[in-house]
């Protein structure tokens, strides 16, 4: 469902505790938990301003998964996005631009907007998943998907869009739905890897250098993660992921 972090060290997230699935916002220590969305429909994966003025997140209210743009309090809710569906919100450190994923056209691909709405601007006709900015707002990468070139991709495409700059291979045990985090130095990448049906976080340098392992847990699975502005704390969360299999017979 998403988390983010404010400038001052709050954690924003997505939440079913009210519920249904809305955005709220929390002290670092779990404590003043507020509910930001209030909608029958879900509200979810929060990205927050390098400023900490405002949150981009996925709405389906409108009944498909749409961007929107809310203050910091949940004030002054704006659609940004009206295309077949839109997910998976970064914003750019400037602050002007939101980058996402769009299923246009039956495939999902990576785009851009400005963050006050207006004309997306499309980035890459690949198979795209999980975007992220570099701190140096120079390029967004991803993870991507070739015909031509089978097995999982991490991508690194120029800013302004076009052909990957770098195509580093990935373990197929990769789990894209934590998403990509860059480094404060933007030298690496880092992603979950649910090897051996175990999460842990890796990093991946942007050179192509062998990858190295960051946590070493031996159970359970890491669903979504965040570091602080600062670089210095991590909020993930972490637990069991329950299959039920059920049985049925006599369907004479």
């Amino acid at each position: 469902m998403g988390v983010s972090w404010t400038p001052d060290g709050r954690i924003v997230y997505g939440s079913n505790a009210g519920g249904g699935v809305d955005v709220w916002v929390m002290d670092r220590d779990g404590s003043r938990q507020q509910q930001l969305t209030v909608d029958a429909q879900a509200d979810y994966k929060p990205s927050v301003s390098p400023d900490g003025r405002f949150i981009v997140f996925v709405s389906q209210r409108t009944g498909a998964s749409h961007l929107w743009r809310m203050d910091i309090d949940g004030a002054s809710v704006k659609q940004l996005t009206d295309g077949a569906a839109e997910s998976y919100p970064t914003i750019s450190p400037d602050g002007r631009w939101v980058v996402y994923l769009s299923a246009a056209q039956n495939a999902t691909t990576l785009w851009k907007i400005s963050t006050d709405g207006g004309t997306p601007v499309q980035l890459s006709d690949a198979w795209s998943m999980s975007p992220a900015v570099s701190p140096d707002q120079k390029l967004v990468a991803c993870f991507s998907g070739d015909e031509a070139k089978p097995g999982l991709k991490l991508a690194l495409i120029p800013f302004e869009g076009g052909a990957p700059a770098k195509l580093i291979d990935l373990p197929k045990t990769v789990f894209m739905r934590a998403g990509l985090h860059w480094t404060q130095n933007g030298h690496a990448l880092a992603y979950v890897d649910n090897r051996d049906g175990v999460s842990n976080i890796w990093s991946q340098p942007v050179d192509g250098g062998p990858a190295r392992q960051l946590t070493d847990f031996t159970s359970d699975k890491i669903f979504r993660l965040a570091w602080s502005r600062d670089g210095r704390q991590l909020a993930y969360e972490r637990g069991m992921e329950i299959n039920d299999v059920i049985r049925i017979g006599d369907l004479k």
